[in-house]
């Protein structure tokens, strides 16, 4: 009964009422719904641009902010990278502090314990001296340890470094191939008019690329670039 009410105001919804309608019964899984409010829409006939530029003009527009999108996922990771890299000689400096005191407390404890047992104040003839050396003995092995430890960080870092750099690449090359090959222009110029601000991560990601000496994988590269081509297709298509 409620269908059918509904029925009869299809033909009455404002464009905004009928998309928000649209959405809500895709959200839901209500395909047929969906179906008749796009079919009961009403239609006009328009002056436009030629399908085959406008087209295109979307085509390149759409495809680019999704792979910027996809791009700017690996950037992220990258930039968080060298942010933690420029912090590691502080976050080093204070675990090493942290280690000393916790000796040197721990040591003066442990010695005024143990004399404490024995009835003894103060430490016999010639022990300081020992007890000296022990100490800076002790400390030298604790920087040992500590310079052993903070070195795994930046080898883990340098290796999660290379491997997200390697995806974006794998991003910033399938699209360097789509544009010269499908859109035939340098995909410099697509990034500079759609969305220049994103040709300064570009070059970033080329010179870091370049410092690491990467490559991209070529079977994923052509992956990704195929993907492209597909819908730029799909777009194309629907122009002729």
């Amino acid at each position: 009964m409620r269908r059918k009410g509904l029925g009869k105001l299809y033909d009455r919804f404002t464009p905004e009422e009928r998309f928000r309608l649209d959405v809500e019964a895709m959200a839901r899984g209500d395909m047929e719904e969906s179906e008749r409010l796009r079919e009961s829409c009403p239609r006009h006939t328009y002056t436009m641009n030629d399908a085959r530029f406008s087209r295109r003009r979307d085509a390149a527009r759409e495809l680019t902010m999704v792979v910027l999108l996809d791009l700017n996922q690996h950037l992220s990771k990258l930039r968080m990278i060298d942010a933690l890299r420029s912090v590691l000689p502080y976050s080093t400096t204070l675990v090493e502090n942290d280690a000393y005191l916790a000796y040197s407390d721990g040591r003066k404890a442990g010695s005024h314990n143990a004399w404490k047992k024995v009835g003894m104040k103060g430490e016999p003839p010639g022990s300081e001296e020992n007890a000296e050396l022990a100490m800076q003995e002790d400390l030298q092995a604790i920087e040992a340890r500590v310079e052993e430890s903070a070195n795994l960080i930046p080898e883990l870092l340098g290796g999660l470094g290379r491997k997200v750099a390697g995806e974006a690449l794998v991003v910033w090359e399938a699209f360097v191939r789509f544009c010269e090959e499908e859109i035939r222009l340098e995909p410099e110029k697509v990034l500079g008019a759609i969305f220049e601000p994103a040709l300064e991560n570009v070059r970033w990601l080329e010179d870091l690329a370049k410092g690491l000496d990467l490559e991209p994988e070529h079977e994923t590269v052509e992956e990704y670039r195929v993907t492209l081509t597909k819908a730029w297709n799909v777009y194309v298509a629907r122009a002729v």
